[in-house]
């Protein structure tokens, strides 16, 4: 019992001790340990205010990768969608293309025929028209001299004729040469500028799809592709405007053809003119 009295004793006079130096502070010292005490509590709350602040920070860039790696595996995918309907329908204008030509080739060689199939009627009739002709002047034919001028008119005329037909198939011949040689280069441009077309638009689909895979933004894979795109086009307008010259080429091959056939006929008429002024002498003389 003695002991515990003295234990509580020496613990009250610790205590009245530490009481003491407390008393003991000036109250400049006892403001400033409160100010201690104030600043270290407003650094705690700072510091933990940083921290929250931190982590709310450190989220919301998770959140907006999250959002932007969303979103650019959204522009991709649609991207890829996209470019296999760019895809389709270049395939598709491909065969559209080739329908054409082949739709032209076949036209273009019907109407040949066509026209090889009229002229060669025609020629058959004016032979026949010009048999008629000589059977009805030989009826009129009442002396020898009638009968040789009749003769020599005949054989005037054919030559005439031929001379005529020779000078047109020879017109006939040089255009159909040229215009072959201009139609097979106009479809060998076209066939290579709408290739060259097709690899630039597909180079440029699987370089879009490598950049969207590569990390390349939406805004960069678009505009790059766009860029790619709009000099493609731009290489078949030019290459298409340099075809526009094969139409110059045969309209001068035209030009050139119908220069011939007039002149042959200026020719032929000139000589039938003075073959039937001959006859026509040797029929009425006397």
């Amino acid at each position: 019992m003695k002991t515990k009295f003295l234990a509580f004793g020496s613990i009250l006079s610790i205590g009245m001790l530490f009481a003491g130096v407390a008393f003991a502070l000036t109250p400049e010292e006892r403001r400033a340990d409160m100010e201690a005490k104030r600043a270290t509590i407003q650094a705690e709350r700072e510091a933990a205010v940083s921290a929250r602040k931190a982590d709310r920070e450190a989220n919301q860039e998770a959140r907006k990768e999250e959002m932007e790696t969303k979103r650019q595996e959204a522009f991709c995918t649609r991207f890829s969608e996209m470019a296999s309907k760019v895809t389709e329908k270049m395939s598709s204008q491909k065969e559209k293309f080739d329908d054409r030509k082949t739709n032209r080739t076949e036209n273009f060689q019907a109407k040949r025929d066509e026209r090889e199939s009229k002229l060669t009627d025609t020629r058959s009739e004016q032979d026949e028209r010009r048999s008629e002709m000589y059977a009805k002047l030989e009826e009129k034919a009442t002396t020898d001299e009638q009968k040789a001028a009749i003769k020599k008119f005949q054989d005037t005329v054919e030559a005439a004729v031929d001379a005529r037909r020779a000078a047109v198939n020879a017109a006939i011949d040089a255009f159909r040469t040229g215009a072959d040689t201009a139609v097979t280069t106009r479809k060998s441009s076209m066939e290579s500028a709408v290739s060259t077309f097709k690899t630039a638009a597909e180079t440029a689909v699987s370089s879009a799809q490598s950049a969207c895979t590569g990390g390349k933004t939406p805004a960069e894979v678009r505009s790059q592709f766009q860029s790619d795109m709009q000099a493609a086009r731009e290489k078949l307008k030019v290459d298409r405007s340099q075809m526009e010259k094969v139409k110059d080429d045969i309209k001068t091959l035209m030009a050139t053809r119908r220069g011939a056939v007039e002149t042959a006929m200026t020719a032929f008429k000139a000589t039938m003119e003075s073959a039937r002024t001959e006859l026509k002498t040797a029929m009425t003389a006397k």
